[in-house]
């Protein structure tokens, strides 16, 4: 039985309902399909987006030809960021996973409103320090900890992310295939099946039908040796 779900606190949660109501003025709400390209590497910073419903992926394409996925955004999280405050070529695609609601904002518009309201721009700045804090521990992981780290790093911000309190533990409410969790680790679809089959066998993980439950999180936070640092940091 699916109990109570974790709950993280994202840029638009940072803002009053006053400076909500404000930026999303300064927007145009989109409806977008599942599989659509919001942007790829090597565009202009043009728009910023605001997800409010659905999911958002970010990757990038290694030098051998194969996509790594850094990050999936959700609710309350910004899209294009990075563009922001400079005319830098964007460095990641960032592509619709799930069939989303987002808010499109003029780059120019949305740093006028920036440098108009402190409230915000200080909300903004500290989810993207958050942010950046958090991408550079996922490399930390992976580069220190191995293939195995990087998985067990991965389930880790998975259940932080979009993790539900389960009966046998904490159920991730993203379908992830092996294949799907190969691109965040950036490794083989069979190097994953023997990692993900070893933790089966170990009863760290199991699976409510195509969901994967965490049963042991204490097994992979070990492994890793994880501090104290805050939740928000180990996200997806």
């Amino acid at each position: 039985m699916l109990k109570k779900e974790l709950k993280l606190k994202r840029f638009f949660d940072q803002l009053s309902e006053e400076n909500k109501e404000l930026l999303l003025q300064k927007g145009t709400k989109k409806k977008i399909s599942a599989n659509t390209i919001l942007f790829s590497e090597g565009d202009q910073p043009d728009y910023i987006y605001l997800v409010q419903s659905g999911m958002v992926r970010l990757s990038k394409m290694t030098i051998d030809g194969k996509e790594f996925s850094l990050h999936l955004k959700q609710s309350g999280e910004l899209v294009g960021e990075v563009g922001l405050f400079n005319m830098m070529a964007i460095s990641v695609t960032a592509t619709v996973e799930k069939d989303a609601e987002l808010v499109r904002f003029d780059r120019v518009t949305l740093e006028k409103l920036f440098e108009e309201n402190g409230q915000i721009a200080v909300a903004f700045m500290k989810w993207f320090a958050t942010h950046t804090q958090s991408t550079q521990s996922k490399f930390r992981d992976l580069i220190l900890c191995g293939k195995k780290g990087g998985l067990y790093s991965t389930l880790i911000r998975f259940t932080n992310s979009y993790g539900e309190e389960h009966s046998q533990g904490i159920l991730i409410k993203v379908q992830l295939t092996n294949q799907d969790i190969a691109q965040y680790i950036g490794t083989t679809r069979e190097g994953v099946n023997r990692l993900m089959n070893e933790l089966k066998k170990e009863n760290i993980i199991c699976y409510d039908g195509t969901y994967i439950i965490i049963r042991d999180i204490k097994f992979l936070k070990d492994f890793l040796q994880c501090g104290d640092c805050p939740v928000e940091v180990c996200t997806i």
